[in-house]
């Protein structure tokens, strides 16, 4: 009895038990048809809707403003909540460099809709990091100097990713999983340059990888994270907007969502011990001892031909590929 779920029904006019239901609300909202998805909860003996928590109408109407938004093309919370990741501000500070009131940003995280005017700068500054910069310089002198040299020292990290494919997949990698090692990030690379082949028939990456000790390694994304040891890396910036993505195709990108949504769901040693088990790697270990260094660059063309003949391009082979690998290795 202790764990019953009880709320208020203004019908009943008392306090009842409720079920919840995923609904696909359609109302009108300033003037506009909107629709929008959102748990209902509804009395057992009415069947009229309750609020089932303290939050239920704040969240109710939190998505119906943002579902009025995306309807009418003004940015969306999401959308800011990108930029103010993507260059590492606050709210304070983007509405410095916007030329917006100082409140404004916060304001929109308490419901206010921005307007057509503001909603466009946003959508600017989230897609061009150039216009975000000049506006930067513009406003320097609203911003404080440590704030101004991090957003310097983030803009350029931003320039970096944008002239670097090997950078964009890998920061598409850190961002898109929960915990990622340098040793988990070179095992995903090499699995995703080699997935692209069964899949687009394409190379993705064209820097060398190595047959390390530990498996395929390039050398470059290596050395930028190295200094993570085992640890997993914490400086990716989430965004797909913008350059972040600009060296990408769509077919790419769903290359690496596979091996994400794959692969990526093992450990680092694991990921190690597939690795261990592909023929392009094992071919360049041939005469080194198992734990011996070694620079010997790998194939592609063994790489294209041992991910297409294996017809690594589906979750469920590639699932099925990883199951065989494992119990090879036991």
């Amino acid at each position: 009895m202790e764990n019953l779920k009880l709320a208020y029904c203004n019908e009943c006019e008392d306090l009842v038990e409720y079920d919840i239901y995923d609904e696909l609300i359609e109302e009108e909202f300033k003037g506009v048809k909107i629709s929008y998805k959102f748990k209902i909860g509804k009395c057992k003996c009415c069947n009229c809707e309750v609020a089932t928590d303290i939050d239920y109408n704040s969240r109710k109407s939190n998505e119906k403003i943002e579902a009025y938004k995306r309807q009418t093309g003004i940015i969306d919370l999401n959308g800011i909540s990108e930029i103010l990741e993507k260059y590492d501000i606050g709210k304070e500070n983007l509405a410095d460099i916007a030329g917006f009131g100082k409140v404004t940003i916060k304001r929109y995280f308490d419901g206010f809709i921005p307007s057509r005017e503001y909603s466009e700068i946003l959508f600017k500054i989230l897609n061009d990091e150039e216009y975000f910069i000049e506006l930067v310089e513009d406003n320097k002198e609203k911003l404080k100097d440590v704030a101004y040299r991090k957003i310097i020292s983030r803009y350029e990290r931003l320039v970096e990713i944008s002239s670097s494919k090997i950078d964009q997949i890998a920061n598409y990698i850190i961002t898109h999983i929960g915990e990622v090692t340098p040793l988990a990030l070179e095992k995903l690379l090499s699995f995703s340059n080699g997935v692209n082949y069964a899949l687009n028939g394409k190379q993705l990456i064209f820097e060398k990888s190595q047959a390390w000790a530990h498996g395929p390694v390039y050398p470059q994304i290596y050395n930028k994270y190295k200094k993570y040891g085992y640890k997993p890396i914490d400086d990716g910036i989430y965004s797909t907007h913008g350059c972040m993505l600009s060296k990408l195709s769509e077919e790419e990108i769903e290359a690496i969502d596979l091996v994400i949504n794959t692969f990526g769901i093992y450990s680092p040693k694991t990921l190690e011990r597939i690795s261990h088990s592909q023929d392009p790697w094992k071919e360049k270990r041939i005469g080194y001892k198992e734990d011996e260094a070694g620079q010997e660059v790998i194939d592609e063309a063994s790489i294209k031909l041992f991910y297409t003949n294996h017809k690594l391009n589906s979750e469920d082979t590639i699932m099925a590929y990883i199951m065989t690998c494992l119990k090879a290795s036991h």
